[in-house]
């Protein structure tokens, strides 16, 4: 199985006079174009959370209309940034989540070979930022703790791996290495991983740069925002001027992972989409 991974791409309407607003559309359209040029087929994409930078409705329209160009299917969970209503209003006709409204976005997939596991690590809590008001860190309850339990004892010989948005390790590169509201989160969260060891590994975005660690002994990894003027960490010269994201092969009981360069020359002979 081959899995593609977006995260944190930060999406702006052109009309944005944020001076990114063009470069992060074009960035987003460039990963797409080489997602799909990928020998061998992808099996699936996973989008990581933080899509829409303003969480507003045609955002997600616009991201809807650049990633419904993938060949492969696309799963997405919510981050910090996002708005669940907007974006299950832009992606929730694809079936595979559950729940309506701001409710969190959990959902279980298993038409892979890989069980994906979508699971919502927003805290649903807001605050006087300066930042439209919201919480950039994560947070978990009872009820979403429970939801996980119960999902992954429904199969316990399937290979998974979850999809989330705020790592729930320590970046020990960032000058913010806990980026959750409680510092029991991932201690909760390890508690019930710990309990069903097909679990493979936990995808997860927010840190804008490539991080690996572990919880309970399952891999953490992290990748670079598709948003190149948000990414964080050092680059080769090849990549500083281009976007990159992470593929992911599913091969002797395990995930392999490898950084992917998008092509923005290919991105460039796309046609414009609606919003521009």
């Amino acid at each position: 199985m081959i899995l593609a991974q977006i995260t944190d791409s930060h999406l702006l309407l052109p009309t944005d006079e944020h001076p990114a607003a063009g470069a992060r559309l074009h960035n987003l359209r460039a990963v797409v174009t080489r997602i799909n040029a990928i020998k061998g087929n992808v099996d699936a994409v996973i989008h990581t959370g933080d899509m829409a930078h303003n969480h507003l409705p045609d955002e997600y329209a616009l991201a809807r209309e650049v990633l419904s160009e993938l060949t492969a299917p696309l799963y997405v969970v919510p981050g910090n940034r996002d708005s669940r209503t907007n974006m299950r209003r832009a992606f929730g006709e694809d079936g595979y989540m559950e729940g309506a409204g701001d409710a969190p976005i959990l959902y279980a997939v298993d038409d892979h070979a890989v069980r994906l596991i979508g699971f919502d690590s927003q805290s649903g809590r807001k605050q006087d930022t300066g930042d439209q008001g919201h919480q950039r860190k994560g947070d978990l309850d009872k009820a979403r703790l429970d939801w996980l339990d119960t999902t992954l004892a429904a199969a316990p010989d399937r290979p998974t791996a979850i999809l989330m948005h705020h790592p729930p390790v320590p970046i020990e590169t960032s000058n913010y290495p806990w980026q959750w509201l409680r510092d029991e989160a991932g201690d909760e969260l390890g508690s019930v991983i710990s309990r069903h060891r097909q679990v493979l590994r936990l995808f997860c975005g927010h840190s804008h740069r490539a991080y690996m660690s572990e919880l309970a002994g399952v891999q953490v990894s992290t990748q670079p925002s598709v948003a190149i003027d948000l990414r964080l960490g050092e680059f080769a010269p090849e990549m500083q001027d281009r976007p990159v994201f992470q593929v992911h092969r599913f091969e002797n009981g395990g995930f392999a992972s490898e950084v992917l360069i998008a092509d923005v020359s290919a991105a460039d002979r796309r046609r414009p989409t609606a919003a521009e």
